[in-house]
């Protein structure tokens, strides 16, 4: 009798994808796990619910130890790493790919151990290997460092470097774990302790002083993709607000906005007392906050009209919600 759970099908497709000495591999792999109880257990994810990273599907796990681990396979395609191709004994694919002679000098010998270590845990009765989520984030911070380096990478990994760029500027660690969370379902059982540290990275207990934080070309970008006439007075209309709101504050992790709007609530004619920028930490928050606003104005600036940011935007945020741009 075929087993037709998402689990078993997902299952059977990444087999298929498998070259023999993978499939040989993995069932190697497998057979040890089954005899090692102290592996730790993926309690959320699979193949049926991955993570959209530049439009590739990534599948992803939460553990029983908290760990947020990707999938190997996951953390090939995301990198467009080829699964097969020239081998060295010894080494997996990764490992491989940051020992080459541009990239080797930028991976520290601790991130290296975890390249070389990937992180085994069981799914079921099955034994899987994986990376934690901080080091797709760190192995992109690398790529990106060799290739503005002097040496640069070579033209054949001009294509990873780009892909690197698009994940350090989509991605935070952070919020990496929190799109992790929500992929899984993980975030209903995560527990009040892990919320609260969430919000203490982006939250601060009371807000800073004013500072500016959206650039000038940001609102002049939005006006002319939308076709706003500014006034005299530099007051736009009233849906600029709720659209910042939708494009930069709603792709923070869930919890955030709802925190912000608790702390800083707004009167009976919908103004508050102060901008909710004014609430994020500088090390987590302000950090998240600053590389939206760059990359909603990166799409701003390729767009001619409000219909091709529109379309722009969710080719490039494949993995959120559908929202209304206006």
């Amino acid at each position: 009798m075929t087993d037709d759970t998402p689990q078993a099908k997902g299952g059977r497709a990444r087999a298929e994808r498998m070259t023999p000495e993978q499939r040989a591999e993995n069932a190697r792999v497998a057979a040890m796990g089954r005899w090692d109880p102290t592996l730790p257990k993926a309690v959320s994810g699979g193949a049926e619910t991955p993570i959209k990273i530049a439009g590739i599907e990534v599948p992803c796990y939460v553990l029983d130890d908290d760990r947020r681990v990707i999938a190997t396979s996951g953390m090939l395609d995301t990198l467009q790493l080829a699964r097969g191709g020239s081998m060295i004994k010894g080494m997996n694919r990764l490992e491989l790919f940051v020992s080459r002679e541009r990239i080797k000098p930028f991976i520290s010998n601790e991130l290296l151990e975890r390249i070389r270590n990937p992180v085994r845990f069981r799914i079921g009765n099955n034994v899987a290997n994986g990376y934690t989520s901080d080091t797709l984030i760190d192995i992109a911070e690398a790529v990106i460092a060799a290739d503005n380096s002097p040496a640069g990478l070579q033209k054949q990994q001009a294509a990873i470097a780009y892909q690197c760029r698009i994940i350090t500027s989509a991605l935070t660690r952070i919020g990496l774990v929190a799109l992790i969370d929500e992929a899984t379902g993980h975030q209903t059982k995560r527990d009040k302790d892990a919320l609260q540290q969430l919000l203490g990275a982006y939250l601060l207990p009371e807000h800073r002083p004013w500072m500016k934080t959206i650039p000038d070309d940001f609102t002049k970008e939005i006006y002319r993709v939308y076709g706003w006439t500014r006034t005299s007075n530099n007051r736009g209309p009233r849906y600029a607000g709720k659209l910042i709101r939708q494009l930069i504050y709603e792709r923070m992790p869930k919890p955030v906005l709802p925190a912000l709007d608790q702390r800083n609530p707004a009167d009976s004619k919908y103004r508050r007392k102060h901008k909710h920028h004014s609430f994020l930490t500088p090390e987590q928050g302000l950090d998240h906050f600053r590389t939206l606003v760059i990359t909603i104005m990166t799409l701003l600036r390729i767009s001619r009209n409000k219909a091709e940011f529109k379309r722009n935007l969710r080719s490039y945020f494949s993995s959120q919600t559908e929202m209304d741009f206006g």
